[in-house]
């Protein structure tokens, strides 16, 4: 019983029912007071041996404060029991799921969910885990999967998990990233008849078409993302602007941008855009002065501020550049990005 003296201490009362020794751990976990919460927590335990749920409490108490190593001790050993019922298995499975997945043993943290699923099909929780930890493996087909009988059972709760086109664009760009190209385009092209709007399906479709060697089809894809989002579109203007160049055919993307500006003049990304290709075509002044208007507007634009340096520097303008660069690092000053990080000593 030295165990018992240590939990309790000399001047604590230890308490001689579970059920009050339980709620008085539940008070102190709301009070974040969890070393008292544990200490309540082993009593009930010691007074009702047999219960289940003074275990599960204890461990998922180890869980919250990261000490996983115990947590995942003390479910192994209620799972030993011959005497669980059905719903304690499942629920401590699911709880050995959570602790795997928290300690970041991923592929058993899958496997526990996957016997969580075996016992009940629908459970909730085990198919929403499913659906975040097939993603994180790779394991897309699996986890698109996961997502649709999770949105049969709770279409809610199928809400707070990537869905489908997302999972796809997810595979796709693995796909990409391992040169399998033709897979690749079949799921962003799965994606995008499940979400027509989705920029970042465009944007990777015309990644994967440009490692194609389909140049116009790239262009095509990237082109889609102005329409859908401004701010998106800063993305692909490299993009398009060297695609278009090594095609020959600059002049098309100056026109592209000049067509942007002309629907949204306060499209900051396209005029930056269009000031670096009136740069490389060597037209320096018109390219300065698309990026001083870009500075009336706002004269914290860290980009534009950065380009108008660069370009003074490459025509050999030193003193101008010189100011530029001043003007840049002060209001780099003035937004605080240049303060030495505080010692943690």
């Amino acid at each position: 019983m030295a165990w018992w003296k240590r939990a309790f201490g000399r001047d604590r009362r230890a308490p001689d029912d579970a059920d009050a020794a339980l709620r008085g751990a539940l008070l102190h976990v709301l009070d974040r007071e969890y070393d008292e919460a544990e200490r309540l927590l082993e009593a009930a335990c010691h007074l009702d041996s047999s219960g289940v749920e003074p275990y599960l409490a204890l461990a998922r108490l180890y869980r919250t404060r990261g000490e996983i190593g115990r947590a995942i001790r003390v479910h192994q050993n209620l799972l030993l029991r011959k005497d669980l019922a059905p719903e304690q298995t499942v629920t401590t499975l699911a709880d050995l799921a959570a602790d795997f997945r928290r300690g970041g043993f991923l592929q058993r943290s899958i496997a526990a969910y996957e016997e969580v699923l075996s016992h009940d099909a629908n459970h909730r929780d085990a198919l929403a885990a499913l659906v975040w930890l097939c993603s994180e493996v790779r394991d897309h087909p699996r986890a698109i999967e996961m997502a649709r009988r999770l949105a049969k059972v709770d279409r809610d709760a199928a809400q707070r998990v990537p869905d489908e086109a997302t999972l796809l664009i997810e595979s796709a760009e693995a796909a990409l990233a391992q040169g399998r190209l033709d897979e690749a385009r079949r799921a962003v092209k799965r994606a995008l008849r499940r979400s027509p709007r989705s920029v970042k399906a465009w944007i990777v479709l015309g990644d994967i078409e440009s490692e194609r060697g389909k140049a116009r089809a790239a262009r095509s894809a990237w082109g889609k993302v102005p329409g859908l989002d401004r701010r998106a579109a800063a993305a692909i203007y490299p993009r398009l602007e060297s695609s278009y160049a090594a095609a020959g055919h600059a002049a098309e993307f100056e026109a592209l941008v000049r067509k942007l500006l002309d629907l949204q003049p306060s499209d900051g990304h396209a005029r930056l855009a269009l000031a670096r290709a009136l740069a490389v075509r060597g037209e320096i002044e018109e390219a300065l002065g698309e990026l001083n208007r870009l500075l009336e507007a706002d004269a914290n634009d860290l980009a534009a501020r950065a380009a108008l340096g660069m370009i003074l520097l490459s025509e050999g303008r030193e003193s101008e550049a010189a100011k530029s660069y001043g003007e840049l690092l002060s209001v780099l000053e003035g937004l605080g990005m240049l303060r030495r990080p505080e010692s943690l000593r």
